[in-house]
C-alpha cells in the first residue's frame, strides 16, 4: 500500500475514534494528541498536507513484525511535525505526535 492508502486509513481512524496511544515516557513532550494538547482534526489536516517525501515506514522497536508508519509533515506556520503510528487488531495506535 502506498502514502495515501496508509494515510487515508490513518484518517479513517481518527475520525471514527478507532485509536489509542502506546505508553511511553514524557508522553506530554512526545505525544501531543494523548494528552489532548491537539485534536484528532489537527492530526488530521497535518496528514493530509503529507508529501511522499515526509513518509517512510520501519519495525517497531518491540515488535518487529510490526510495521510503523512515520509522517513528517510540515504545517502552515512552516513548524515540522512527527507522527509515528502504527496499526494493529483494526485500529490505529499513536506512539508520537509532536513538533
Amino acid at each position: 500500500m502506498s502514502l495515501e492508502a496508509y494515510r487515508s486509513l490513518l484518517v479513517e481512524k481518527l475520525a471514527s475514534g478507532e485509536f489509542s496511544h502506546e505508553p511511553r515516557e514524557a508522553m506530554e513532550e512526545k505525544n501531543l494528541l494523548a494528552v489532548g494538547d491537539v485534536s484528532a482534526a489537527i492530526v488530521v489536516k497535518l496528514l493530509r498536507r503529507c508529501t511522499p517525501q515526509q513518509y517512510a515506514t520501519g519495525q517497531h522497536h518491540k515488535l518487529p513484525r510490526v510495521v510503523v508508519h512515520v509522517f513528517r509533515p510540515v504545517d502552515v506556520d512552516g513548524a515540522g511535525w512527527y507522527i509515528k503510528a502504527y496499526f494493529l487488531r483494526g485500529g490505529a495506535t499513536f506512539i508520537s505526535v509532536h513538533r
